[in-house]
């Protein structure tokens, strides 16, 4: 990029990202000038040496990674059970879907605090139920993004498929499931929005790591700056997510302009994303869900560690 177009480019991306920097800035000086209680309202850099100090003394980056794991491993449980119900019902019983969808968005709008408690009674406080939540969160969005893509699939190209005698596997692979992808790719960008929504609820109920975990123990013990340290990562990370979520749709379906349901923008218009780019995406996603398992082993085994305990479990000034 020539200097000219990072000129061009840097006063339009300061017009769009003035109000989060004016919002940064109020909060900075708010604490600073007295404005606020330091005690309720740390300052901007405050929660910074919060994230610093627990970079340092209290294994972050195994918070991070054990949080990511487990909203990932959730989204692809989802996934897996969305997309076929999806199928099921919008295109082999679509007389047994207008049946029971009013069922199931009553389902999708329940509360998922009030069932979490019953993943609890039956998966225990282990990694099962905190998944289980995380999976059931990202299960609607998912799968009602999918049954839209379904149902909107040009029925002109299904006939077409069963004509050169497609089966009907091979119409799912080759025709209705690329054609419903942009949609599927919308309900997954939401579903990981909702994810982190009850990612704090999942992790304070028998959980020995993760951000939802330090905002629990951080709150127990008063320790604010740590609670916004916290919860600042946990927005990091889920902007971070939805942003790599919108460079991969914006790259696979280029040719598809559509306004995105989150934040009214118009998607579409990307470059296509070629195979070193994809093959590299889907290498870093194997070492990221590695890493998380093995930090989720790790957190076990310094809970078991006694001369770990007082630093990991009980936090000191």
């Amino acid at each position: 990029m020539t200097g000219k177009a990072i000129a061009r480019d840097l006063p339009e991306a300061l017009r769009k990202y003035a109000l989060l920097i004016a919002l940064l800035a109020l909060w900075e000086v708010s604490g600073r000038l007295g404005w606020a209680d330091r005690q309720f309202l740390p300052s901007f850099t405050d929660t910074l040496n919060a994230v610093f100090e627990m970079w340092e003394r209290t294994h972050l980056f195994m918070h991070i990674m054990v949080s990511l794991t487990r909203v990932t491993v959730g989204l692809l449980a989802a996934v897996a059970l969305g997309v076929p119900l999806a199928y099921l019902l919008g295109l082999v019983f679509p007389v047994l879907a207008a049946r029971v969808e009013a069922l199931l968005r009553v389902f999708a709008l329940v509360n998922p605090y009030c069932v979490f408690p019953l993943f609890v009674v039956f998966f225990g406080s282990g990694e099962t139920a905190k998944i289980s939540v995380l999976a059931w969160v990202s299960l609607w969005p998912v799968f009602f993004g999918t049954l839209a893509g379904m149902r909107g699939v040009d029925p002109y190209l299904v006939r077409t498929a069963k004509s050169m005698t497609a089966g009907a596997l091979a119409s799912f692979w080759k025709v209705i499931l690329p054609a419903a992808s942009p949609s599927i790719f919308n309900g997954v960008r939401i579903g990981v929005e909702m994810s982190f929504f009850i990612l704090i609820a999942a992790e304070m109920t028998g959980a020995t790591a993760g951000l939802g975990w330090i905002v629990h123990s951080a709150g127990a013990l008063n320790q604010v700056p740590r609670i916004y340290g916290a919860g600042l990562c946990i927005v990091v990370l889920g902007v971070f997510l939805n942003r790599s979520l919108l460079y991969f749709r914006n790259g696979l379906f280029f040719w598809k302009a559509e306004t995105d349901p989150i934040s009214g923008a118009q998607l579409g218009g990307g470059r296509p994303i070629g195979r070193a780019a994809a093959a590299a995406a889907c290498a870093a996603f194997v070492a990221v869900m590695a890493v998380g398992i093995f930090e989720i082993w790790r957190a076990e085994a310094l809970l078991n560690d006694p001369g770990e305990i007082p630093e990991y479990r009980v936090w000191t000034e």
